[in-house]
């Protein structure tokens, strides 16, 4: 409200001023998790969590960001990925920096900066793994999106249509089919594109795919009956 862009204290605690809470997932798990935006969630399904919460008495939380290597976080949390600087690379707080897409949007476009955040997103991860693998994860999660959108894109028309034929009346969330195109893409079509890019299938596909295609069938009916009844 003051016009501030944060506070570090809701990363690093008062008085304490820790970095190694600063990087532990749960720290960002406290607006990061739940049915509308699950990455902690996810990061506890996916391979980087489960190592985390198996070899993290092993890994240098404290480290000095400024000189932070692979020695230190052989596991990446979510501040390794988004903000942290391994092995000389830049250290950044803007965590949308090495995000390329707008994955919370109804229908997710690519970010401005999308080439440059992509391409530094993979540099960080090519400290562990190989560039052929990162392209491929890449490649996979993009192609989730568009088909995620494509079927988000669907549902919207259906609903766009009633409300242009005054079957669901101008006023927001006033009918039961209003609440289930809004859980269709703001909860699950987030998940499923979430779930892609960091690793998490089960969140992508039963948390996600699932429900979202379940709603679309909903959503269709609801239409129907919405059309007979007037």
């Amino acid at each position: 409200p003051d016009g501030t862009i944060g506070s570090c204290t809701a990363c690093h605690t008062r008085h304490t001023a820790s970095v190694a809470i600063a990087r532990l997932p749960t720290t960002c798990g406290q607006c990061h998790m739940g049915p509308d935006h699950s990455q902690l969630e996810i990061f506890t399904e996916s391979k980087h969590g489960l190592m985390f919460e198996a070899q993290r008495e092993l890994l240098n939380l404290e480290a000095d960001p400024r000189s932070l290597t692979t020695r230190d976080m052989f596991i990446p949390t979510c501040a390794t990925c988004h903000m942290s600087g391994l092995n000389g690379l830049n250290v950044t707080h803007d965590t949308t920096e090495r995000v390329s897409y707008w994955l919370f949007a109804e229908i997710s476009e690519q970010r401005p900066h999308y080439v440059q955040a992509q391409e530094t997103m993979k540099e960080l991860c090519s400290e562990c793994h190989v560039r052929s693998k990162i392209d491929e994860v890449y490649k996979e999660a993009e192609a989730t999106v568009q088909s995620t959108n494509a079927k988000v894109k669907e549902a919207k028309e259906i609903v766009e249509t009633l409300r242009q034929e005054g079957l669901l009346g101008n006023k927001p969330f006033a009918t039961p089919l209003d609440f289930k195109y809004f859980d269709l893409w703001h909860y699950y079509g987030r998940t499923i594109k979430h779930g892609a890019f960091m690793g998490g299938q089960d969140f992508a596909q039963w948390h996600g795919a699932y429900p979202l295609f379940q709603h679309a069938v909903e959503i269709r009916h609801m239409a129907e009956e919405l059309r007979k009844s007037h």
